[in-house]
């Protein structure tokens, strides 16, 4: 049976490593494993030249090489005898190639070491299946069709406010495209991190966790503006980490404080497409899942069109809210409450917004500086009813003149206050308004000074 090297497609995903073999002109043989291997078209592959010292120079010798390619769903393996043709340091193969391997230098942490020098083409004369798979090939998911994803955009076209556009999202993953393990994350207003808004499937929600441009699989989908998968992520491979930003101010205090990005404890593939509205980056759509090769080009692509949806709905709720002509609301008092209620200490670090309940760590930012202003109205006039104009006119919470992205954070502070199961809670009374409910007699602590 001739096979071609589009039957290998699961071998070039890169779960399982390839392995190259070599021999000088005397016959002494070198082997070693390969970051990636990727198809150039029918007759031809394109291998990762990374450290390659001795293959190099056997190669000048004798340029014939072999290649161990396993199937990472039946463990078949296939033999690929090569015949050296050339080797590219610039061009479309060669970027391919390098941003597979910059893929996999950001979730691995090794930026510093993991660096392409070429890409070596090389002609396939023969393919060889060496051994048959020791088990039945896995019956994977059914990637979703348009007619699923067109139901769900047309659900996210229903939506009222960021709250059900950020919620219509993951649950529809799951439910529409059968995906359960989701995260959507959002641009801050310096454009130079992202924080989690949304999450399904996992123990804890993770409203609030931060990742760096850049920085992992997430980072660097938003840094490229362009969509990363990796059917190989396995334990070493930990992209799910939540970066630490750590503070000192004339020594009174140092701390790491985070929210834990959530993450699967043994994800095996990954997929992290960008959301871009009118060439803007707003965020970036992750999904995982604990089997091997679970994402296809297909789903890369669905989830392409429709983080671009949810891209466009944010964009336009935000547009309304910040037009929204809403005033300053009325007061409202303060419930008297005769019976006893629980004290809750709130400590406020003007130095970057972090938040603190009982000695928890909240939230930070402009999140956190948000909830101290609204805490403080609420102490010293009794205020509970709020509108999103007057709290964007404050100006201790230092919100930039463009994209202030005021209903995110406000949605962010919300969904962090609920998973909290906080006595304090932020709830929506209409376009544009919300309350502040505090169900705690509060002491305030601030440690701007």
């Amino acid at each position: 049976m001739t096979i071609s090297l589009r039957d290998l497609h699961r071998c070039f995903e890169g779960a399982v490593p390839a392995v190259i073999a070599t021999a000088a002109r005397d016959g002494t043989p070198n082997v070693t494993y390969l970051s990636r291997v990727r198809a150039v078209d029918d007759e031809r592959v394109a291998l990762s030249n990374q450290f390659f010292s001795k293959t190099v120079r056997n190669l000048a010798e004798n340029p014939r090489a072999s290649v161990l390619l396993i199937d990472p769903l039946d463990y078949s393996q296939y033999r690929l005898s090569l015949v050296y043709e050339r080797t590219e340091r610039r061009g479309p193969i060669f970027d391919r190639l390098r941003e597979d391997v910059d893929t996999i230098a950001a979730v691995t942490g090794m930026q510093n070491v993991f660096k392409l020098r070429a890409a070596d083409i090389y002609r396939v004369s023969q393919v060889e299946q060496i051994s048959s798979g020791s088990t039945a090939p896995r019956v994977g998911r059914v990637a979703a069709g348009p007619a699923a994803l067109g139901e769900l955009t047309a659900q996210l076209s229903r939506c009222a406010d960021l709250d059900a556009i950020v919620t219509t999202t993951v649950n529809g993953i799951a439910d529409r495209l059968g995906i359960e393990h989701s995260l959507l994350l959002l641009l801050d207003e310096e454009e130079r991190r992202l924080y989690t808004i949304a999450s399904h499937g996992y123990p804890a929600e993770g409203v609030g966790s931060e990742v760096a441009l850049g920085e992992g699989m997430i980072g660097l989908a938003a840094e490229r503006a362009a969509p990363i998968r990796i059917n190989s992520v396995r334990s070493m491979v930990k992209y799910g980490m939540s970066v630490r930003r750590s503070f000192e101010r004339h020594g009174e205090i140092s701390a790491g404080w985070e929210i834990e990005l959530p993450g699967l404890a043994h994800v095996e593939s990954a997929l992290a497409v960008p959301a871009i509205a009118l060439g803007q980056l707003v965020g970036v759509l992750m999904v995982e899942s604990p089997d091997p090769v679970a994402f296809t080009a297909d789903d890369e692509a669905t989830l392409s069109v429709l983080a671009s949806v949810v891209a466009n709905a944010i964009e336009a709720e935000r547009s309304r809210d910040s037009t929204d002509d809403a005033g300053v609301a009325a007061p409202a008092a303060r419930k008297s409450d005769d019976a006893a209620v629980p004290s809750t200490h709130v400590r406020f670090f003007a130095v970057d917004g972090s938040t603190f309940l009982d000695g928890d760590y909240l939230i930070k930012g402009v999140a956190g500086r948000i909830l101290w202003s609204l805490l403080g109205h609420y102490e010293r006039e009794g205020r509970t009813e709020f509108t999103n104009k007057e709290v964007r006119l404050d100006p201790t919470l230092e919100l930039p003149e463009f994209r202030d992205n005021l209903d995110s954070r406000l949605l962010l502070l919300k969904r962090r206050l609920d998973e909290r199961a906080a006595a304090i809670r932020i709830e929506k009374t209409g376009r544009g308004r919300f309350r502040i409910v505090v169900a705690t007699s509060l002491r305030l602590d601030s440690a701007s000074q």
